[in-house]
């Protein structure tokens, strides 16, 4: 049953129960091989009142058997320091009785301690047939002992209390105690055993019966009373016959069981084979899919970076454009600017000129009051012509810087979105004014490249960049607060290329270039000197 219900401790049970059955047929080395291979299993639960009475029964079977007094002693040492972890410890009034009865070369006081050891539990647990059984022991000293007068009334005892209690081998042990004490009264010693084989019969126990048997054969040899041996004969006929048949049983039923065992252990080899293939197979299958999925991503990832290279190049072009467009722009309205100063300002400071000549060498009156009148107007255009161009010259430059701070605008707004980053960029009005083009561009990938390492390195929330004039110098600073970098990375030429990359672009334009970072945050600060800047 507990093979087909798959309950491995209740199959460690029955081959316990198949173990002890070996036993009795008197099958002592398969008991023992049988009680070798359970004991792992119930160490492996942690059964520790199983694993006592597995050792107990090793020292049953070896005792019938090969009597290894050695082997037995090891095994009862072993079951008393098992016990040591036993909470309820009633097992272990057997252990301390079995080490008194099996071991003959203690001394009167190992005796004494190993009795009282059992008796202490016993008494503890109120267990009668320990107590019966400790008494027995007593009874069967003071026997070989020689004191008949003290021995008997116990054992007369002792058979009354196993009687109550209804423990079928105390009441034999019992019997044999007795049929020992009556060893010279043959008559009453077969008595004994008589009583002691109808015990046996109610119990069912033909292994006991064929043993209590033999023994009455032997008592009745003595008595050289034939019709006793040839009773006993047919007694012991009967009983080996019933043992044959219940041993028939037993051995075909254990050999199913067997069969079981082996058919069930057949099917859990193929099971795990199986299961190994199918665990073989889904590795495949997820390693096939994880694969494929790395592929795809990293074909992915591939992509994106084309798309960012491409927008990033796309934007830089774009800026590019803006910035030629908005040159070319300034440039025109200069030209104007200056044809108009030059020009039509020159022209008409000469009219003026002429007007004032004119004006001086006349007397007449009316005439003079005209040329007045056409100085008035003519000294309105100039300054209209002239504050015309100047305006044309400041509004070109102030369109350019304008025009700037819009690119970067567009350069962080596309990286930094307002999502996760806040930004303050901040362009002073008049630091960027006939600053080349070429500088501008430069200025625009060197906050690339900061933008960029800010973005990977930086775990930043706050970008600021700003940009201004001090000493002949165009400043361009760039702080966030990021975690900052690493100094073995960005110190003594080891950092990184976008840092290598702002420090070529700087020194190209013959400027300098310095970096502050901490775990606050960091800081670049270029500075372009602006004589090699203006156009």
């Amino acid at each position: 049953m507990a093979i087909n219900i798959d309950y491995k401790k209740g199959q460690t049970e029955a081959d316990h129960v198949i173990a002890f059955a070996l036993f009795k047929k008197g099958l002592y080395a398969q008991s023992l091989e049988l009680l070798g291979k359970i004991l792992p299993e119930y160490q492996q639960y942690n059964d520790i009142e199983k694993i006592v009475r597995v050792y107990l029964d090793m020292v049953e079977v070896e005792n019938k058997g090969i009597s290894n007094m050695t082997k037995i002693k090891s095994l009862l040492q072993k079951a008393i320091q098992t016990g040591k972890k036993l909470q309820k410890d009633s097992i272990m009034s057997d252990v301390y009785a079995a080490y008194y009865n099996r071991n003959s070369s203690l001394s009167k006081d190992s005796d004494s301690y190993y009795l009282g050891k059992s008796r202490e539990i016993a008494s503890r647990y109120n267990d009668e047939r320990m107590l019966v059984f400790i008494r027995l022991g007593q009874a069967r000293v003071l026997d070989l002992s020689g004191q008949l007068q003290r021995g008997l009334p116990l054992a007369r005892q002792l058979l009354s209390d196993a009687q109550r209690i209804g423990n079928t081998n105390l009441q034999t042990n019992a019997f044999f105690l007795m049929t020992s004490i009556c060893e010279n009264n043959p008559k009453m010693a077969l008595k004994h055993l008589y009583q002691a084989y109808a015990v046996a019969q109610k119990s069912g126990d033909k292994s006991l019966e064929i043993y209590i048997l033999n023994n009455a054969l032997e008592v009745a040899n003595k008595l050289n009373d034939k019709d006793e041996i040839i009773k006993i004969y047919l007694k012991l006929e009967k009983a080996i016959t019933a043992d044959w048949e219940n041993s028939k049983k037993f051995f075909g039923d254990y050999v199913r069981y067997n069969d079981i065992q082996n058919d069930n252990k057949l099917l859990s080899e193929k099971s795990a084979q199986r299961t190994l293939w199918l665990l073989v197979i889904s590795i495949s299958s997820a390693l096939i899919v994880l694969t494929t999925y790395l592929f795809m991503l990293r074909l992915s990832r591939k992509a994106k970076a084309r798309i960012e290279s491409l927008n990033t190049v796309t934007n830089l072009q774009i800026i590019a454009m803006e910035e030629a467009k908005h040159q070319a722009v300034r440039e025109e309205q200069q030209r104007l600017g200056q044809d108009l100063h030059d020009g039509l300002s020159s022209s008409i400071a000469a009219i003026k000129h002429q007007l004032e000549a004119l004006f001086m060498d006349t007397n007449d009156v009316a005439l003079k009051n005209k040329l007045s009148g056409l100085q008035a107007d003519t000294e309105n255009a100039y300054a209209a012509a002239r504050n015309k161009s100047h305006e044309w010259f400041s509004a070109a430059d102030n369109q350019q810087e304008q025009s700037f701070e819009k690119q970067i605008k567009l350069l962080t707004d596309s990286s930094l979105p307002d999502s996760r980053y806040d930004k303050d960029i901040h362009i002073d009005n008049s630091s960027l004014i006939g600053v080349d083009m070429d500088t501008r561009i430069a200025l625009l990938r060197i906050i690339q490249e900061a933008i960029t390492n800010i973005i990977k390195h930086a775990r930043a929330k706050n970008v600021g960049i700003l940009i201004y004039e001090e000493e002949d110098s165009l400043i361009l600073t760039i702080n966030d607060d990021g975690i900052g970098l690493d100094e073995k990375r960005s110190g003594n030429g080891k950092s990184t290329m976008g840092l290598q990359s702002i420090r070529r672009r700087v020194q190209s334009l013959n400027g300098q270039t310095k970096i502050h970072s901490d775990s606050k945050g960091t800081e670049i600060t270029v500075s372009i000197p602006l004589a090699l800047s203006l156009s």
